[in-house]
């Protein structure tokens, strides 16, 4: 059973690689891949203002191979720091297009993909391909999130919505709601909206929760589901991500996209 990890900046690959393997060790043994896709304008097959804008880059992030090269040293620094109970990590370098490369090598993990939030141009596109390309949960972790030392993923609060991207995502989350030590469900809004019966869900997998219902007091309903979250002491969120496409939810708000831009704890989601 494999994690993907998908390694789009230098700066980012330690978080990453360090929350695929609480996600690892969460449910059993798992091997765990480091992917870093090399988008070399040299070889990348596409419009001819997509290639320009790679090669644009290169004046502020270096080429393809140096970018690649930083990412496969930090891989290196991470793995000779890690301790000798991690999961074995392993390293592969594809040429491509990001996102047909992410969307291509999810197919092969079972579980999950792990992609650090890191803003840059790699990160977006990679982000893209695993929400909307390849029907796998991912972990999306903040740059800045660095585990405590022991830390597990022991509190996982999951965010109630009448999205079906949401019951997907308690789907999707199931292994891992089952190993944590508590689980506590957020409900925004009405207490009687069937927020179609994830509590029966949770209930059938024999998950016990605390149910948390709470009105809406905040115009930003990503912002309010992060707070209650961390109000509860969750170390992760659960959620569906984006109930309508991606343009859509760009000019319509979108509570996936509030979360993206203000969560410092890992989100795990579902298209």
């Amino acid at each position: 059973m494999k994690i993907l990890a998908v390694i789009v900046g230098a700066d980012s690959t330690a978080t990453c690689l360090n929350a695929a393997v609480l996600a690892a060790q969460c449910v059993g043994e798992r091997t765990i891949e480091a992917l870093n896709v090399v988008v070399d304008p040299a070889h990348l097959v596409a419009a001819s203002d997509e290639v320009d804008m790679q090669r644009l880059r290169e004046r502020w992030e270096g080429t393809a191979s140096e970018r690649s090269a930083a990412c496969h040293t930090a891989f290196l620094a991470w793995n000779a720091g890690a301790a000798q109970d991690v999961p074995s990590v392993t390293w592969r370098t594809v040429v491509g297009d990001e996102e047909a490369v992410v969307t291509e090598e999810a197919k092969n993990a079972d579980l999950l993909v792990v992609i650090a939030h890191e803003r840059n141009m790699d990160g977006g596109d990679a982000l893209h391909a695993a929400l909307f390309g390849t029907q796998k949960p991912v972990l999306i972790v903040p740059i800045s999130w660095k585990p405590r030392a022991g830390q597990r993923f022991s509190h996982i609060a999951v965010g109630f919505s009448d999205s079906p991207a949401a019951r997907r995502a308690v789907e999707a989350a199931t292994p891992w709601l089952k190993g944590a030590t508590d689980v506590t469900a957020i409900r925004i809004g009405d207490a009687d909206y069937p927020a179609l019966k994830l509590e029966s869900l949770l209930d059938d997998a024999g998950i016990a929760n605390r149910l948390r219902v709470v009105p809406r007091s905040h115009g930003n309903l990503g912002h309010q589901l992060l707070t209650e979250a961390h109000q509860a002491g969750a170390d992760m969120l659960v959620t569906g991500a984006y109930r309508h496409n991606q343009l859509i939810e760009w000019f319509a708000g979108g509570t996936t996209r509030h979360l993206l831009a203000c969560a410092d704890i890992p989100l795990l989601m579902i298209h």
